[in-house]
């Protein structure tokens, strides 16, 4: 049941429109809220050990959220059981919480859980220095701030953040959740699952950063067989991955509907994905990561043609972020630019991004033209989990 163009109830105006793409336009890096980066299993002293393989799964959700589950074989070249100190290490948030948290638990991360050899291991968490092996913990028994969101100082006298005497030098810090782990002689495997906040940008509904160095602090200074796997259950999305940290690499479908394209994210030679309900997945041997997983999805300025100051309605959609309508007058052209048909393209948007096949040639067309869609000759045309988002777009009057 496509929208037709004389179902209407205004939820979003133009007016309303213009000015939320004037606050897309005049905002800078700092309009954006980083909560965290999601980050390897890594020695927090010297060691031995080295990774055999991981495979790392990142699950993409429309709560704002990622869930991240690593699969990893270590081995162990010694014939007697070496017990080993291991962590996790979570960096502060950015423009979001200023507050230090004493009892090294981050506030974005939940559900931390870790499995060695099927057995559950219990865990527990400090604020240390970030990146020092072996792992220095930081003393709460100081009073201490956080100056410019990301470093952390020491208050000379008093409790108050206005209270600057006295303070030393800024630490780059990490909360670090962190075990003993007991490695049998040979082959041992670790399971390790968590959800972490996806840090947003104005105009981008999610960033996603994930540390990959930090996999060569293992005896063997790499992952002899990793695997990423992008996951998107029950829902769609539309995404930038860096290629930089995987030289070589090709993206291939494991299930549900997806494609994977070489792109540009400016000048920065980028995977481009559309993945709805299923997930895809590349491979790589000998991986020696030089670079961190960067993610974020195709947002607000990838509709805009800045050369030819065109904005192009419909190149991307997210049912999280009304991103398709933040476009302003102050563009020389729109496209399409019958403002009618515009209009009816909006309402139809939440069923196209579901895959809807659609009658109407004129709709057929334009959707067809843009690359994130995929259609599903079985799709029902089912609104039950439509977001508000949704409900915007198909109420939408321009």
């Amino acid at each position: 049941m496509a929208i037709k163009h004389n179902h209407s109830v205004a939820l979003l105006s133009f007016t309303a429109m213009i000015l939320l793409s004037f606050a897309v336009k005049t905002a800078n890096a700092n309009d954006g809220t980083y909560y965290t980066k999601g980050n390897q299993l890594v020695p927090l002293m010297e060691t031995d050990i080295s990774v055999q393989k991981e495979v790392l799964t990142i699950s993409l959700m429309d709560n704002g959220y990622a869930r991240v589950d690593v699969y990893y074989e270590f081995w162990n070249p010694r014939n007697e059981t070496k017990r080993l100190l291991m962590g996790f290490e979570a960096d502060p948030s950015y423009n979001d919480d200023y507050k230090f948290h004493p009892d090294g638990v981050h506030p974005n991360i939940h559900n931390f859980t870790v499995e060695m050899n099927g057995r559950t291991i219990s865990y527990q968490n400090a604020p240390c220095l970030a990146g020092v092996v072996p792992i220095n913990p930081i003393d709460t028994n100081k009073h201490h701030y956080i100056f410019d969101n990301n470093e952390l100082y020491e208050i000379g006298s008093g409790p108050e953040y206005e209270d600057y005497s006295g303070v030393d030098k800024g630490l780059s810090f990490a909360y670090v959740y962190y075990f003993y782990a007991d490695f049998q002689p040979g082959l041992n495997r670790i399971h390790h699952t968590y959800t972490y906040r996806m840090s947003v940008v104005v105009g981008i509904p999610y960033v996603l950063d994930y540390k990959l160095t930090p996999a060569t602090r293992w005896a063997n200074k790499q992952i002899d067989d990793f695997t990423l796997v992008i996951r998107v259950d029950s829902t769609a999305k539309h995404f930038f991955l860096s290629e930089e940290p995987f030289p070589g690499a090709e993206f291939t479908v494991l299930e549900g509907a997806g494609k994977v394209r070489h792109s540009k994210d400016y000048h920065t030679p980028v995977f481009e994905c559309s993945l709805r309900n299923g997930a895809i997945a590349l491979h790589l041997n000998n991986f020696k990561p030089q670079s961190e997983l960067n993610m974020r999805a195709v947002g607000v300025y990838d509709c805009h043609d800045y050369e030819n100051n065109v904005f192009h309605f419909g190149t991307t959609y997210d049912r999280t972020l009304d991103i398709s309508l933040w476009y302003d007058d102050s563009v020389d052209k729109i496209e399409p630019s019958d403002k009618a048909f515009r209009q009816h393209v909006a309402r139809n948007l939440p069923f196209a991004h579901r895959g809807h096949v659609f009658r109407d040639a004129e709709l057929r067309r334009f959707f067809e033209s843009q690359w994130w869609y995929m259609p599903d000759p079985n799709y029902k045309d089912d609104t039950s989990d439509f977001t508000e988002v949704d409900w915007t777009f198909v109420n939408v009057k321009l």
